[in-house]
C-alpha cells in the first residue's frame, strides 16, 4: 500500500492536495455524476464539499441536500 505522500510525489502535488481530492473517491456514484452534469443542488459548491462529509450514502445525500433515491 502506497501513503499519501508517495502518491503526492508520483503526481507532482502535495499530500495535502491528494488527501482532498480523496475524500471525493467516497461520494455516492449518483451524488458524483449529478456534480459532473451540473445538476446538484445550490448548497453544493466547493466550500461545502471542503468540510465534513459522512461516508454513509444515504447521509451524504440528506446533508447535501439530494432527494432520496
Amino acid at each position: 500500500m502506497r501513503s499519501i505522500n508517495e502518491i503526492a510525489r508520483e503526481v507532482g502535488v502535495t499530500g495535502r492536495y491528494v488527501i482532498r481530492i480523496l475524500r471525493f473517491a467516497f461520494l455516492a456514484p449518483d451524488i458524483t455524476e449529478a456534480i459532473l452534469d451540473g445538476r446538484q443542488p445550490p448548497a453544493v459548491t466547493v466550500e461545502r464539499l471542503r468540510g465534513p462529509i459522512p461516508c454513509d450514502w444515504v447521509e451524504q445525500r440528506r446533508v447535501l441536500g439530494f432527494r432520496a433515491s
